[in-house]
């Protein structure tokens, strides 16, 4: 069998994200029985890294669907500051890897203070069982590449039905809501397809080696970390992530005609936005400046990336995360970047973000990839 790159479990997604909605209530009922069996005023969640930023994604919308506050933290934050209200909020621990040894330090910190927590990995046989009180797997399957994408995707659309699930909905609201959520995922093919002639068509602009900008609000600020994040571990670019009036009170005064800049429009669109204005402005500092929009409002420029018009925002996270994440990996796989520099190797050997047996782990995770998709 082939072996996946990035932009294959790019592209692969959507067929994940079909089979996880239809398997939806055996994904989320573990999480959402514990979250009804007691009144919670609030949730808490923790992750780091791409987990992290999907949380982000999904943490207004998580608020709206349940009324209540949504923190997110990092494991840092957590074993520093602790967790307030400790008592009454329900906490989510989230490590795609399961690996990762700040996750595990923060679990160890949280079982030392008796805390109750709830785990979500996908990797059930990785370390972070050991010291999670309640795991489940959230259905990203055997993703191996270190550059995870469907584990965010997925991730994003597991709290979406957990949202739903434990929201004051009532059953036609919550058919409603299953039927955009399925529509989102049927697009996913066809942003594909046109986020490979954006590519194309910007092929030489997204291949300069430009320090890099990604703006985004609410659910799209998610993105902008999580594009900003891609950008630098594959391309190896300085890159950064704003709020789109962050971006304008400071940060876009060094920008020269050799920066890029990735604009993520609000959804739903009502006539111009405020990034429509900002897209045409920039044009007159740098011509490097891409739109990821559902405007019909604007001239035709293929530095724009149209999707198909959303009513709810909820989905926004499908309408930009699979673009950036695409267009890193491709142009990542065309410019030969994936290599770090030599002295790198030093450093990492210093410094370990993983458990001693994450090699093997991923080792396992191929096997079980290959297994699952013999032809």
């Amino acid at each position: 069998m082939l072996k996946m790159r990035m932009q294959d479990y790019v592209k692969y997604s959507s067929e994940k994200l079909d089979e996880n909605f239809k398997k939806r209530d055996e994904l989320i009922s573990g999480v959402a029985n514990l979250f009804l069996k007691k009144k919670y005023l609030s949730i808490t969640l923790i992750a780091s890294g791409s987990s992290y930023n999907a949380l982000a994604m999904i943490q207004d919308s998580l608020q709206e669907m349940t009324k209540k506050p949504v923190y997110l933290h990092t494991p840092e934050y957590v074993m520093q500051f602790g967790i307030a209200p400790q008592e009454n909020t329900f906490i989510v621990v989230v490590s795609q890897s399961g690996s990762s040894t700040n996750i595990i330090n923060c679990l160890q910190y949280l079982q030392k203070n008796d805390v109750f927590e709830v785990s979500l990995t996908g990797n059930l046989d990785s370390q972070m069982s050991k010291y999670s009180q309640e795991i489940f797997d959230y259905g990203p399957g055997n993703e191996y590449v270190d550059y995870v994408t469907v584990g965010v995707q997925t991730l994003v659309e597991f709290f979406l039905l957990l949202g739903c699930e434990i929201s004051s909905l009532d059953s036609q609201q919550k058919e409603d809501f299953y039927k955009q959520l399925q529509q989102t995922i049927a697009y996913q093919k066809e942003l594909m397809a046109e986020t490979e002639k954006f590519i194309q068509n910007n092929y030489f602009a997204l291949s300069m080696r430009n320090p890099t900008f990604f703006c985004g609000n609410g659910p799209n600020y998610g993105i902008a970390r999580e594009g900003a994040l891609k950008f630098q571990e594959t391309l190896k670019r300085p890159a950064m992530y704003y709020e789109l009036e962050e971006f304008l009170h400071g940060p876009d005064m060094q920008l020269t005609p050799n920066h890029t800049v990735f604009l993520i429009d609000d959804i739903p669109v009502s006539g111009k936005t405020r990034f429509s204005e900002v897209f045409e402005a920039l044009k007159e500092i740098t011509p490097n400046v891409f739109f990821i929009t559902s405007s019909n409002h604007l001239e035709k420029d293929q530095r724009i990336l149209k999707t198909q018009a959303v009513n709810n925002w909820f989905f926004e996270p499908y309408y930009s995360l699979p673009v950036v994440q695409l267009v890193a990996a491709k142009m990542t796989d065309e410019l030969q970047a994936w290599a770090t520099h030599p002295y790198f190797d030093k450093f990492d050997q210093k410094i370990a973000i993983k458990t001693d047996d994450y090699d093997e782990e991923i080792k396992n995770i191929k096997k079980k990839w290959d297994s699952d998709h013999e032809s």
